[in-house]
């Protein structure tokens, strides 16, 4: 009998999926199931061509708790972004949140002597408000989140330069509360290591701290499961018992929650509230930060420690351009392109993944 001419079987797994044999494969594989490898790793090498173009002195402590600083700032917005994005909203209103809450905060321990804790529990709750208002109006009334806040936005940002004719108001310090919160304590004598030292970093360890719950939140518990379920079908959700509704809005409370704290810390570190912190250009970077972590604006799916990666890069280029002497306006042209591609790779790897099933 003449040989057979029948090719062998591709190699599989014990589930049916294919074994990676070639190295493109294998990329695809890494990619596909740790989306927050691709941009980890230009993170990397933007802090290393960074380090080398500025002579040394992008990694210094002083430079690097400003870099890592922004960071907080975008990437604490940016978590709350990625779980309205796997829903499938978004939302704007994010920035004026940012603003609003820490000036109530400080005009609540001013005027009425309110502690500041106290106060400052009153901005979060706030910031809640806020985000039930957003889910409410876009669940009930059948509203696209994209217009809700957008609407929003602009209603709260009215308010805030309105409540003192837009000017900052400096805000109390009433300790341990500002050296816990954001205070910054560094000084040219401490050593990095010490108390004083970390405190340079405080709205980072925040962040950090955050995005470690939120990751175990959206991957170990039903909330998370029912918010992936809610923006990868939201019909099938329904039908195995899954409030969608509920879901988005939570997840809208959570938005708010998080962008009040984030203006909160960012006001406690700057010992200053500042009705025009916020605003869209805040807003846009959080959600570039998202976007470059990782995270489908389709919904579906989402990374919560690719968005604080995320954040890094854009906090890296728009302080490591600067230090090299670039104009400000470059670091836009260079996070645009980033959100470009990273949305190119995430569709590409996703459609890969699917044809060749890995």
């Amino acid at each position: 009998m003449p040989p057979s001419t029948q090719t062998a079987p591709k190699a599989t797994n014990k589930v049916g999926l294919r074994v990676p044999t070639t190295a493109l494969e294998t990329v695809l594989v890494i990619l596909s199931r740790y989306r927050e490898a691709s941009i980890a790793v230009v993170a990397i090498i933007l802090a290393i061509y960074f380090q080398l173009a500025s002579n040394g002195a992008f990694l210094s402590s002083q430079e690097l708790s400003v870099v890592l600083r922004d960071t907080g700032r975008f990437g604490l917005i940016a978590v709350a972004e990625v779980m309205l994005m796997i829903t499938g909203e978004i939302d704007l209103s994010v920035g004026s949140t940012f603003s609003l809450a820490p000036y109530v905060m400080v005009l609540l321990s001013l005027t009425w002597a309110f502690p500041i804790a106290v106060s400052a529990l009153a901005g979060i709750l706030l910031g809640l408000l806020i985000g039930l208002v957003n889910g409410v109006i876009t669940v009930s009334f059948r509203v696209p989140s994209l217009i809700t806040t957008v609407g929003t936005f602009f209603l709260l940002q009215g308010v805030v330069v309105s409540i003192y004719n837009s000017q900052p108001v400096v805000a109390p310090v009433q300790e341990p509360f500002n050296e816990v919160f954001g205070e910054n304590l560094y000084g040219p004598a401490d050593s990095v290591w010490s108390l004083h030292g970390l405190t340079a970093f405080t709205p980072f360890l925040w962040t950090v701290l955050v995005v470690v719950v939120m990751a175990v939140v959206l991957n170990r518990t039903t909330f998370g499961l029912h918010t992936i379920a809610t923006g990868s079908n939201i019909v099938g959700a329904r039908e195995i018992g899954v409030r969608t509704g509920r879901i988005k809005v939570y997840n809208f409370m959570i938005a708010g929650a998080f962008a009040a704290g984030a203006g909160i810390i960012n006001t406690t570190q700057f010992a200053s509230a500042d009705p025009l912190a916020g605003g869209p250009f805040l807003t846009l970077q959080a959600i570039a930060a998202a976007v470059i972590g990782g995270t489908s604006l389709l919904g579906g799916s989402g990374t919560i420690i690719g968005a604080l990666i995320g954040a890094f890069v854009v906090a890296t280029l728009n302080n490591g351009l600067v230090m090299i002497g670039a104009q400000a306006t470059v670091s836009d042209i260079y996070l645009g392109t980033a959100i470009i591609v990273a949305m190119i790779l995430n569709v590409q790897v996703d459609r890969l993944r699917a044809r060749r099933r890995l």
